[in-house]
């Protein structure tokens, strides 16, 4: 304890050095700690705003094969996948039928395009908690005939809540239909990817698609832990493998998926099947190519933390060759006075750490403030594919206790490293020959 406070002197015997010293170990610090923040919050941002828009976490399509030997997207067996669902060994929050179409919206001489989604509202409490709903009452779904479309698409259509607007879109056996639904609810755009959903009930896009009223194209589930969704997905493919059939891999890889998804796909197909054929994508599916971009950008974050903690290293290291010299009479008189050759090594060592202490705690105090300020500028202005990096136009940064333990034990560990070789040659030196060359 004596050896650790004589350390604990020395670093403020040279306020200026150790100040810098010190500066320097903190801007690492928080540089690597909003960097991981900032990366951190992008995929929490991109992964929430995936499956909102989507509407769940792991994705569940069918196809089966019309009377003109079309795959149109549909499931028909219901039971089946409900009972698959329900066997599922993983809490499962919401589970989500739905039914999709690409649709025009017509008033007058104004028109609009726009992806209807049929919900099921009961089945869907919490889906639209995220909308900021301006006019309207979202509940007024349950009736069948009616339609919620964000504001800007109620502004291009020259409409207001209540008004009618013709729907033109498209069975899901090819053929051209044209309804007229009441609009019951506006929202504000939520769309982070140039795309703006409205919604309707299911049976309502189940009329405009002529499917019956108790199928749907396809199910969302909800998960109670994201961590799940690997485990959800293999198990589904089991179970439906074996209870019903799953479509075969085929070279579109997430084009496949993503337009049964979206209620558009409707190909010819040579050699047709019976029944459904299902097929199961999750989150990590769908944003894989987005999430290689922040990955991408943590390495670079990482890489830079090690170059800034190289830099670090060879600053401490250099300080303490000149401490070294400056102190060659004062470890002459301490060795002198009866101390160890591992006692001068070990006053080395501490003061390196306790810069490191000092730089940690100052760097992570600036990256709280720095969170802090990031997290109070609003983005929701924003437009294009940058918004698909906030969450209701906010960074949503979270400093990760994991990624600080690891950081700090990293540059105290380089601030050791730097501090060991002038360490071990202060504790080398001969007391006599010190005492000679000082004087």
């Amino acid at each position: 304890m004596t050896w650790f406070k004589l350390a604990f002197r020395n670093v403020f015997r040279q306020k200026k050095r150790s100040f810098l010293l010190a500066s320097a170990i903190a801007f690492g610090m928080l540089s690597i700690t909003l960097l991981n923040a900032l990366t951190g919050a992008m995929a929490t941002a991109v992964k929430t705003n995936f499956s909102t828009a989507i509407g769940g976490h792991v994705y569940i399509t069918g196809e089966v094969i019309s009377p003109r030997g079309y795959s149109t997207s549909l499931i028909d067996q219901t039971a089946t996948l409900d009972q698959v669902i329900r066997s599922l060994p993983v809490p499962i929050m919401q589970v989500k039928p739905r039914s999709n179409a690409q649709v025009q919206l017509v008033n007058g001489s104004a028109v609009t395009r726009t992806r209807v989604s049929g919900i099921k509202l009961e089945n869907e409490p919490t889906s639209f908690t995220k909308l900021r709903v301006m006019q309207g009452d979202m509940r007024a779904l349950q009736q069948p005939g009616n339609i919620a479309i964000p504001l800007n698409r109620a502004k291009d259509l020259n409409v207001r809540l209540g008004d009618k607007v013709l729907v033109k879109g498209a069975t899901n056996t090819g053929q051209q239909n044209l309804l007229e639904w009441t609009i019951v609810a506006l929202f504000a755009d939520q769309s982070s990817f140039g795309r703006s959903n409205s919604y309707a009930s299911i049976v309502t896009v189940n009329n405009l698609l002529n499917i019956p009223a108790d199928q749907y194209q396809q199910v969302n589930l909800v998960l109670q832990d994201l961590n799940h969704m690997a485990t959800a997905t293999a198990e589904l493919n089991l179970a439906l493998t074996r209870e019903a059939s799953i479509k075969p891999q085929d070279d579109d890889g997430l084009v496949g998926p993503m337009r049964r998804m979206m209620g558009s796909n409707r190909t010819l197909v040579e050699n047709p099947w019976q029944g459904t054929q299902f097929e199961v994508t999750n989150l990590d599916d769908v944003t894989e190519n987005v999430m290689a971009i922040v990955r991408g950008l943590d390495w670079v974050a990482k890489l830079i933390f090690v170059i800034m903690l190289v830099i670090t290293l060879v600053g401490i290291s250099n300080s303490y060759r000149m401490v070294l010299l400056e102190r060659v009479a004062e470890i002459g008189n301490m060795r002198a006075m009866g101390a160890q050759a591992n006692n001068v090594f070990r006053l080395f060592i501490y003061e390196a750490v306790i810069l490191g202490m000092i730089g940690i705690a100052l760097g992570l105090i600036l990256a709280l403030a720095g969170v802090a300020t990031i997290e109070s500028l609003n983005f929701a202005d924003s437009r294009g594919p940058a918004r698909m990096f906030t969450v209701a136009g906010h960074l949503p940064l979270m400093i990760s206790m994991g990624s600080v333990l690891v950081s700090s034990a990293l540059i105290m560990v380089m601030a050791m490293l730097a501090a060991y070789f002038p360490a071990r040659g202060a504790a080398r030196l001969d007391p006599a020959e010190a005492l000679r060359s000082a004087t």
